[in-house]
């Protein structure tokens, strides 16, 4: 145990090397096609600057204030940039990429509920880093105490590295909210969020390439009311229509249906999930019990995703038959989703904290030799995280059963890696070799 804590400790401290001057941050958000936000909380009231390493020589002032947001705009999409930022004295570098356009391959990963146990919440934020993804879905509970100044503090130090270089949307969890009104004020503090709902930033939505993609505020109070599930529907309706959306993603914090501790929420449920059907939604991401499972229903897959550091949750013993018909993989651990989106083809890999693969689901059309090298490709203008990270070990090569359902949507297939394991396994060969050589 002594080894451990001493462990977790040096690796907080390396995560606070070199950001003295920075109390949060800095940290990448709401990223589009030509713009990104830029936060960092400093000490004091101070003031600060951002300049992009592209060669333009931008800089954007930021006025002495506690909390910075800056937007950078007119940005080309599908570019990796590099920026810095100065506050307080200090200069922390990263780098970021801009959404693509409209039919781009993409990936991104999902995870939640990384709460109170440090180590663990470590050993995920650690291996996430190696994926490199194009952005984060956050599925709640990132804090134990929504009011604790303490612990969302814990949360930066620790994701301080991912987040400089890795765009999160979050979604909210009942443990972020705080005090007797259930507000969620520090959460609206620390995060710029698309306004594009009645209640701002507490439930939103966005586009990326060819998906949409629909953060929801499943907190009991809310849930139900009018506004969300009108607002809801406006907008898978409208993502139906239009003809440049493939993929429709959904992400909260409690699950329609698991079959551990919380268990799924019927209200949530009867009011939800009939839309998800409706509208063919692919995928819902949700995190509260602190597991792995995956749901299917109707030709919409349902995971939840809440082992990114919480207490692990046992299976409950007696589960709703509705719970139990849909789960179709439960596992007590420490893990995280990488999702990759190709064309009509989906593919979602459950991931343990140690590296090793939990399942491989996909559904919808194979990509082509063209458009998996074209999905290559873009996962090339990706660069590693400079920060240097210790070795692990080669997870075993399998490639990905797809088999097409008779009628769209497609939503069948399995296999242990999946079929862009190749694809990144050479990838990420070819940037250790340029990062030896170099």
């Amino acid at each position: 145990m002594l080894a451990v804590s001493a462990a977790v400790a040096c690796g907080l401290s390396s995560a606070l090397a070199g950001a003295e001057g920075f109390s949060k941050g800095p940290y990448l958000q709401n990223v589009s096609r030509n713009s990104i936000t830029l936060m960092w909380e400093s000490p004091q009231s101070k003031g600060g600057t951002v300049k992009l390493l592209d060669g333009s020589g931008r800089v954007i002032e930021s006025e002495p204030q506690s909390v910075h947001e800056v937007v950078i705009d007119g940005l080309e999409a599908a570019k990796r940039y590099r920026y810095e930022v100065t506050s307080n004295g200090e200069t922390v570098r990263g780098e970021f990429a801009t959404a693509p356009e409209p039919g781009a391959p993409f990936s991104f990963v999902a995870f939640g509920d990384s709460r109170s146990h440090v180590s663990s919440h470590m050993r995920v934020v650690e291996r996430v880093r190696r994926e490199v993804p194009d952005f984060i879905l956050g599925t709640g509970d990132m804090v134990d105490k929504g009011q604790s100044e303490a612990d969302w503090q814990k949360f930066f130090d620790i994701e301080r590295e991912l987040l400089r270089e890795n765009v999160l949307f979050p979604s909210l969890g009942n443990h972020d909210r705080q005090g007797r009104g259930r507000t969620a004020d520090t959460y609206r503090k620390y995060f710029s969020l698309p306004e594009n709902s009645p209640n701002p930033e507490r439930y939103y939505a966005f586009t990326y390439g060819s998906s949409r993609f629909l953060i929801l505020d499943s907190n009991s109070y809310s849930f139900a009311l009018t506004d969300q599930t009108a607002w809801i529907e406006e907008q898978l309706q409208a993502a139906r229509l239009d003809d440049r959306i493939e993929h429709i993603f959904v992400s909260m914090h409690h699950p329609p249906f698991s079959v551990s501790l919380h268990g799924g929420h019927s209200e949530l449920r009867e009011a939800w999930t009939p839309m998800f059907e409706k509208y063919q939604v692919d995928a819902v991401f949700s995190g509260h019990d602190h597991v792995y499972t995956r749901s299917e229903r109707n030709n919409v897959h349902y995971f939840v995703t809440g082992g990114g550091g919480a207490p692990l949750y046992p299976r409950k013993k007696k589960s709703s038959p509705i719970d139990v018909q849909a789960v179709r993989y439960f596992e007590r651990v420490n893990h995280y989703l990488r999702v990759h989106v190709v064309g009509r083809f989906v593919e979602v890999v459950a991931i343990r904290a140690d590296g090793t693969i939990i399942e491989s689901v996909s559904w919808g059309v194979r990509p082509t030799a063209a458009e998996k090298a074209k999905a290559l490709s873009a996962l090339g203008r990706k660069s590693q995280s400079p920060v240097p990270l210790p070795e692990i070990a080669p997870e075993s090569p399998a490639v990905a059963a797809v088999a097409a359902s008779p009628k769209p949507p497609a939503r069948r297939g399995f296999g242990p890696l999946g079929v862009f394991g190749a694809l990144l396994a050479l990838l990420s060969g070819s940037l250790m070799i340029w990062a030896l050589r170099h």
